[in-house]
């Protein structure tokens, strides 16, 4: 009998073990813990419904927002899950322009328990949708031709309209039109792109495409003409413009090629110098510039109209100092009176008279004429300058032409 009751004792025992160690594991595995589950992506509902409102979410992150979730459940449960099983979302239904706030809101798998949502909102920055004009301003790929000149161009239309969020349409800065012009010798003309760019020359993006533009580059010839110079009236008596000069003495322009042929030069406005006794100086249009294009001309060109005082001088000259021209080499020449002195009186700008010398000056007599005898000679003045007036105190001399023996050459040179 106590054999059977400690074998039945034995049983009892090892059930009563059986059971504590099977609550001992089942408490260990499936207890409730917590975890946090990181990277779960949000969608944004509403979106299409917020844009047909002409607004638009600015966040640059909007596409891949992500939040972390902290859940409590049993061991085994939560050990089965991973972050794809948890959905979250924020709701922009009703948002006006500015910073709106969206609670996150979290589906998770049944079973667990949601503690904490991590950011638990999101800021959106909700932007209206605008548009404003923009001139389009053209820019070059390349440069023209040698000697050919770009005139400036024009778009068309010369401006566009840009739509998209307030905040990118108010930073642009210029809508540029770039056309390619490398190496023509001819108008371009082409269909170009805009492109938006802000204060930055960053190109900014807009919720609608600006467009394009016609282009028409203008490209001309060139070529140098000279500028004349016209004065009208007289300077104060006693005085004389000696030179006119203009400054630049030419200029570059750019024209149609049919009208650039018939270019040779250019004439300038009148210059008046009544009564003037020194020097003028002045600034002066260009006349007649329809369809040229005139280059490099910062200012308008400078005449110089140089008025000098016209003065008098004289020079006494001997015989001795005429000099006989067309004299035959078979004749000698005898002066008469050769003791009398000869006087040159010149009158001319007082530049040219007060540097004036003596050897400036050369008395000549034409023998081409004479014959054997005494002849009448008419004496003249040359010179290398030029003077309002030259006078001689005796317009002839006497000269006597006297023919020389011709001595013949010995008979052996004569052979």
């Amino acid at each position: 009998m106590k054999i059977k009751n400690d074998k039945l004792f034995i049983q009892v025992t090892c059930l009563i073990v059986a059971i504590v160690l099977w609550m001992t594991v089942m408490l260990v595995t499936n207890q409730t813990l917590e975890k946090t589950y990181p990277n779960i992506p949000i969608t944004i509902r509403n979106l299409s419904t917020l844009e047909n409102s002409n607004l638009v979410m600015m966040n640059q992150d909007k596409e891949n927002i992500t939040i972390s979730v902290k859940v409590t459940g049993l061991t085994e449960q939560l050990n089965k899950f991973t972050s794809r099983d948890f959905s979250a979302y924020i709701d922009v239904l009703g948002f006006k322009e500015g910073i709106n706030p969206a609670k996150v809101e979290v589906v998770a798998p049944s079973g667990v328990e949601i503690v904490s949502v991590y950011p638990s909102q999101i800021a959106c920055n909700i932007e209206g949708i605008i548009s404003k004009v923009m001139d389009v301003t053209v820019k070059y790929d390349g440069a023209q031709a040698e000697n050919y000149y770009r005139a400036q161009s024009f778009p068309n239309p010369s401006s566009v309209k840009i739509t998209g969020p307030r905040s990118v349409v108010n930073s642009a800065n210029l809508a540029i039109a770039t056309i390619n012009i490398d190496g023509a010798s001819d108008t371009v003309v082409k269909t170009v792109p805009v492109r938006v760019y802000d204060d930055k020359d960053t190109e900014i993006f807009l919720s609608v495409p600006t467009g394009n533009v016609e282009v028409t580059a203008p490209i001309y010839p060139t070529k140098y003409v000279a500028l004349k110079p016209s004065i009208v009236g007289a300077p104060e008596e006693g005085y004389e413009v000696v030179d006119v000069t203009v400054k630049p003495e030419r200029v570059r322009i750019a024209a149609r090629q049919d009208v650039l042929d018939t270019i040779k030069e250019l004439n300038l406005e009148e210059l008046d110098i009544t009564g003037s006794f020194n020097n003028i100086l002045a600034s002066k249009n260009i006349l007649n510039t329809d369809g040229l294009i005139l280059l490099d001309l910062e200012t308008a060109p400078v005449v110089n109209a140089v008025v000098e005082k016209i003065i008098d001088k004289d020079f006494v000259y001997s015989y001795d100092d005429i000099q006989f021209i067309n004299k035959s080499d078979n004749s000698d020449v005898i002066l008469e009176d050769t003791d009398e002195e000869i006087t040159v009186s010149v009158s001319g700008t007082s530049t040219i008279v007060n540097s004036l010398k003596k050897s400036d000056l050369i008395l000549t007599a034409d023998l081409a004429e004479t014959i054997e005898g005494i002849n009448t000679v008419k004496l003249e003045c040359v010179s290398e300058f030029e003077f309002k007036n030259i006078i001689i105190s005796k317009e002839t001399v006497d000269v006597e032409i006297i023919k020389t023996e011709t001595l013949e050459p010995p008979e052996e040179e004569a052979r």
